[in-house]
């Protein structure tokens, strides 16, 4: 067992990468918890067994030993305390006489893993060895792992005692201590080697020799897609434990640990602050960013620092031990006036601004008076502005308020607008969108231009009055609809001709909606000229906006799967006089009357007003036993267009046939 021990630790001193290391440090972790009886993950743990001295926290022996599961860390570590120790000895070797070297190891843990699992490879005869942890049960498993690896005629001294604390007479060539966190927060390695460097020869060394703090502006995790638009900024290094800064503060003089940095003028989208960690272990043996978890990255999120200002920073220690950083902020969101409609933003878009900051004030109104007070200047009819501003960009107002209350700045707004239009937002796109915004504010109604062709004669416009729906057949030719049935086939991962897959559960379903929104192949009919001029031709005017809806798919009902709606509703604000305005969708299959149909009430477009006005106060009206209502399912082709007055109630049905619905939503409004 000792020999297999050994030979684990030989192994993992010859391992270059971190995939090559890692069953040698499992197997190495697995057997150290045999030997000194330690369950290194409990099902029920609380590190209760931590000790918070005046330093910081010296973590429990369990926790401990979980460290060393970190496969680069103790690779590592293991590999930089080996060498340092060689070179010692081959100093020692010729300059004073092959006279032993002395180490002291502070903060042991269970399995001493820099250190003891390394003495089998040494000669007692050159290496004099002291140990320090501050829990007894620590030093009580970890005598068990010398006692099995027969090493003790290599320890001088094992003394539980606080590391900050503890007195010696004695020097030491090598003192190792790896008592941290990332961003050296929490624990005391800074308060351990400003103590103990008193005990160190005049050309010991301090193991780690160098860990090195950087202050950085950062995004955090970029827009996919964008990452390297906007690499963070170094500010620059905020704190160095070497030798010699150890030697500084452990005569109290702190200036090694304070002072300042210029804030450049920077991408307002590195809105963070991000503290990384670099360990030189011992010459080449280093850990860098994201390695170990020593070396992940800290964030102060929502720094917002105020460029071309001064940050300052300190090291600060005690109970805990931390980097603490003191600048001037950019101005709050509630301090700053709501940015008007008419206000462009980096890409030269009217209202993006505007609704950016409404959204972040209606994500603090909860907490905010001044947020709340913002809010009351916008007018109710905005939500039109908004609407329009988000189906001109073509993203959808629901995926893009999933964004804009998501995205942490305009920036990442910006750059999700630009990724939604395959990469940027082209000119004519920007200056459309731009029009429509400009006559809405300036409630402009261009009136419908016959010339330019109308395409609904008489019997059509005859039957839209009379019964508040139309049927218009072939809007999208065959293949066409094709190309969007294969879209959604796609999207959903399911197969024309796999029943069985029709049913599989999908987080991109809402009942019968698929929140599928941007397709080149949905694209085809939202820029139909023959289908804008339907709507313009019933609208009555020309400046109408394209939504850019989602699609639907309705399998058949089976034993296993009921359909779940949406069943008969109303989308328009039931107060009389309910306004004119238009809903859509294209058949996307050859959908029967039971193959789970649009239905709407014919008619009742001419009827509403009258019957709200008859409906009792403080009843659902949505809610309608609509059994007693004449219910129309309406049949069509695949590729044909339905299109109803919003004030018909309307919806789904179960679908009772052999095949699925398949549609596209869309509709045109102002």
């Amino acid at each position: 067992m000792v020999t297999d021990l050994r030979q684990l630790v030989i192994q993992l001193l010859a391992c270059t990468t971190a995939g090559e290391a890692k069953p040698i440090v499992d197997e190495l972790v697995r057997r150290l918890c045999a030997i000194t009886g330690l369950e290194l993950h409990p099902s029920l743990f609380l590190d209760e067994h931590a000790t918070v001295t005046a330093q910081g926290k010296a973590v429990s022996p369990t926790t401990a030993a979980q460290c060393a599961e970190d496969v680069q860390r103790t690779r590592i570590f293991m590999q930089g305390v080996y060498a340092a120790i060689q070179q010692k000895l081959q100093h020692h070797n010729h300059q004073v006489n092959h006279q032993a070297i002395d180490v002291l190891y502070a903060g042991t843990g269970p399995f001493g893993l820099l250190l003891i699992p390394l003495l089998p490879l040494l000669d007692a005869r050159q290496l004099r060895v002291t140990l320090l942890d501050i829990h007894p049960e620590s030093l009580t498993k970890l005598q068990r792992l010398i006692d099995f690896l027969d090493v003790s005629n290599f320890i001088v001294q094992a003394e539980c005692a606080d590391a900050c604390e503890w007195q010696s007479a004695k020097k030491f060539d090598l003192i190792i201590s790896e008592t941290m966190r990332q961003g050296l927060i929490q624990e005391p390695q800074v308060s351990i080697f400003s103590h103990l460097q008193q005990f160190l020869k005049a050309d010991g060394w301090l193991i780690p020799e160098i860990i090195r703090l950087n202050l950085w502006l950062s995004a955090g995790a970029f827009p996919a897609g964008n990452e390297c638009k906007n690499p963070d900024v170094h500010l620059g290094s905020v704190f160095q434990l070497d030798k010699t800064t150890a030697m500084q503060l452990g005569n109290g003089d702190t200036a090694c640990a304070q002072g300042s940095l210029l804030v450049p003028d920077y991408d307002l989208l590195l809105q963070d602050l991000k503290l990384t960690t670099f360990i030189q272990v011992f010459g080449a043996y280093q850990l860098h960013d994201n390695q170990s978890q020593l070396t992940l990255p800290l964030y102060e999120r929502n720094a917002r620092v105020l460029p071309n200002s001064v940050l300052h920073f300190r090291y600060a220690l005690g109970v805990y031990p931390q980097c603490v950083f003191t600048y001037e902020k950019l101005p709050e969101l509630t301090d700053c006036a709501l940015p008007d409609s008419l206000e462009k933003n980096s890409q030269g878009i009217y209202h993006v601004k505007r609704l950016w900051h409404k959204i972040q004030l209606r994500k603090q109104a909860n907490s905010s008076a001044a947020a709340r007070q913002q809010l009351t200047a916008v007018p109710d009819s905005e939500w039109l502005l908004d609407r329009i501003l988000l189906d001109q960009l073509g993203v959808g107002l629901e995926p893009a308020m999933q964004q804009l209350y998501s995205a942490r700045t305009l920036v990442d707004i910006e750059y999700w607008l630009a990724s939604a239009n395959a990469g940027t937002l082209a000119p004519q796109q920007v200056e459309r969108t731009n029009s429509a915004i400009l006559n809405f504010i300036e409630n402009k109604h261009e009136a419908l231009k016959p010339e330019f062709g109308l395409p609904l004669n008489d019997e059509q416009l005859a039957h839209w009055d009379e019964q508040g729906y139309l049927i218009v057949p072939g809007v999208l030719a065959a293949s066409e609809s094709a190309a969007a049935r294969a879209a959604i086939w796609d999207f959903l991962g399911m197969h024309e001709h796999d029943p069985a897959s029709w049913y599989q559960s999908s987080a991109q379903m809402k009942k019968i909606m698929v929140q599928l929104f941007a397709h080149p192949a949905f694209e085809v009919a939202r820029r139909s000229d023959y289908i804008r001029r339907i709507f313009q031709q019933l609208w009555q005017r020309e400046d109408l906006v394209m939504t850019t809806d989602r699609v639907g798919f309705n399998p058949p009902e089976t034993d296993r799967w009921q359909f779940p709606g949406p069943g008969m509703h109303w989308d328009v604000e039931l107060t009389a006089p309910v306004p004119f305005g238009t809903q859509a969708l294209i058949y996307l299959t050859d959908v029967a009357e039971h193959q789970g149909a649009f239905c709407c009430v014919p008619g009742f477009h001419k009827k509403i007003d009258r019957w709200l006005a008859a409906q009792p106060e403080g009843i659902d009206l949505q809610q309608q036993d609509w059994t007693q209502w004449p219910v129309k399912p309406i049949a069509a082709k695949a590729g044909d267009l339905i299109i109803w007055h919003q004030a018909l109630p309307h919806g789904s049905s179960p679908n009772r046939a052999d095949f699925p619905r398949m549609v596209q939503y869309l509709n045109m409004y102002r």
